[in-house]
């Protein structure tokens, strides 16, 4: 069976991976940019999530529990760096602490090993500049470089026989009757014959699915700009692990937070703003088809209607400094603006449906012989092996 995976991205990558390992030799991976993992593979804070904020029963949670364990075991054994560093989700409030219940109860739901509720105390011991009343404790949580694994998943596929084309935007497919498969063509001329597409597209994920002819239900993925600041080196002593607040369970972002990163370095962020192109990561990067794309979709307005003070705090965050700062005061109160450089920026490629709401979970498609990993935000970099393994079993191959 001859198999082609579009997207270059830690979960094509990870899907091409585990197709060679089972056997399925004739498997091909390609990718638009001339590198693999450019986009949410790389741009991301690089942290092992352990299933704390997914409803239990989901596909997340069961991903993120299974993913972690095997993202673990893969980096031990590729001589990847990674380290159990923990995570502390602070209530500073008191008016979250029935949130913070809720979201240990989540944890308890969803297996997460050794979790904890702790006091200002006992915080403090292990955080001690975190303002907090109370928190969750949750040691499994950790930090790669997803760059490095999603190099290290392109070494072996190439090890196992694969092939990887970079620099290779697919424009067009079609349907072989006689020989009940399918041609790939693109825009630079090149052609593959596939038994079995597979889309793993990331940002692109709604308009790759819909021109291979899989019905989305009018859904649209939606680019959310996260930016960071970088603590200076001086001050990174204010941070141990990972800290971060109650988050609002009605949106799917986790708030600013701060995170140490594998290589010792600690950011401070994201926020969540609408990208003015699906990969602007900046202000300055507009693609107007796009963003008339992005505004012209009833769901992202009558999202905007629904949550019209998130909306207007996000990009106020996003330009006015001092605003982004006192969000990470309420979690580290010595935070100073003098303290921080401008980081790095990611975007999340987020589905949304018809009526404004956000998808939650893992969402993937299928049309025959033609399958679309058509939502996969965090924790996807997480559970990209064990979403390559569920959809080796979910295709029965």
């Amino acid at each position: 069976m001859k198999v082609s995976i579009i997207g270059g991205g830690i979960i094509g990558l990870s899907i091409a991976r585990a197709l060679l390992i089972k056997g399925y030799k004739n498997t091909i991976l390609i990718e638009k940019e001339e590198a693999i993992a450019k986009h949410q593979s790389s741009r991301n804070s690089g942290v092992m999530h352990s299933g704390l904020y997914y409803k239990p029963g989901s596909l997340k949670a069961k991903l993120s529990r299974d993913g972690i364990l095997k993202m673990k075991s893969y980096c031990t054994n590729h001589n990847i760096n990674w380290e159990e560093c923990g995570k502390i989700v602070v209530a500073n409030e008191a008016t979250q602490k029935n949130s913070l219940e809720n979201l240990f109860e989540i944890g308890i739901k969803n297996n997460l090993e050794n979790i904890e509720i702790l006091n200002r105390k006992e915080i403090n011991k292990k955080e001690p500049y975190v303002n907090a009343l109370s928190g969750i404790y949750v040691p499994e949580e950790s930090i790669v470089n997803y760059q490095k694994v999603a190099t290290s998943f392109a070494e072996e596929i190439k090890a196992f026989g694969g092939k990887i084309y970079t620099k290779t935007l697919i424009k067009d497919y079609k349907y072989n009757k006689t020989r009940n498969n399918f041609t790939i063509f693109s825009e630079d001329g090149k052609s593959f014959e596939s038994d079995l597409i597979i889309s793993a597209t990331g940002l692109y994920g709604d308009k790759v699915a819909t021109n291979l002819g899989i019905n989305i239900n009018k859904m649209q993925t939606i680019p959310f700009r996260g930016e960071y600041y970088f603590i200076k080196k001086e001050f990174q002593y204010l941070v141990k692990g990972l800290i971060y607040p109650v988050p609002n369970p009605k949106l799917p972002f986790l708030g600013v937070h701060f995170t140490k990163l594998i290589n010792g370095e600690v950011e401070a962020g994201p926020n969540a703003v609408l990208a003015l192109a699906r990969e602007g990561y900046d202000w300055k990067t507009i693609n107007l088809k796009e963003l008339w794309e992005s505004l012209s979709y009833p769901g992202l307005r009558k999202f905007i209607y629904k949550y019209p003070d998130v909306t207007a705090g996000e990009v106020l965050r996003s330009l006015i400094k001092p605003i982004f700062v006192n969000s990470l005061k309420k979690l580290i109160p010595d935070i100073r603006s003098e303290m921080l450089t401008k980081g790095d920026s990611g975007i999340r490629a987020q589905l949304m449906n018809f009526n404004g709401g956000l998808e939650q979970d893992f969402c993937i498609k299928k049309s025959g012989n033609i399958i679309s990993i058509l939502n996969a935000p965090s924790p996807a970099a997480t559970s990209s092996i064990a979403i390559a393994d569920y959809l080796i079993e979910f295709l029965d191959l």
